[in-house]
């Protein structure tokens, strides 16, 4: 009898284990915390380095990762100041959270061609 009672409240933990995770998986994607990732790539040449998207849309709240996956430094640079990288190393990376919906435009200064928006909705 202990062993069957042992065996009923393993089964009812296990049950509540996946109910509960069943109510993770059917939130909406606007519960669950999303961030964004950027990469710096280089095809083949300096010249060529570009984000990657260029473009992105995402909600306020939401923390933003450039990635430089490039062999050499850039910089994430807002041109209203809002924010600045400064260097980041090949292999490094930046971050920045925007609360505040919007658009939000950035380049590279050592490659100026190097440019990007965000767009933050409510």
């Amino acid at each position: 009898m202990f062993v069957f009672r042992l065996l009923s409240a393993t089964w009812r933990g296990y049950a509540a284990l996946v109910v509960s995770l069943a109510m993770l998986v059917s939130l909406s994607g606007d519960a669950l915390a999303a961030d964004g990732q950027i990469s710096i790539v280089q095809p083949s040449d300096t010249m060529s380095l570009r984000y990657e998207p260029s473009s992105l849309t995402i909600t306020a709240g939401t923390t933003v990762t450039w990635v430089n996956t490039s062999s050499t430094a850039i910089t994430v640079t807002s041109p209203d100041g809002l924010f600045d990288s400064e260097s980041v190393a090949a292999g490094g990376s930046f971050s920045y959270t925007f609360d505040t919906p919007g658009t939000f435009r950035y380049f590279c200064v050592p490659y100026p061609h190097m440019k990007g928006v965000i767009t933050v909705s409510p």
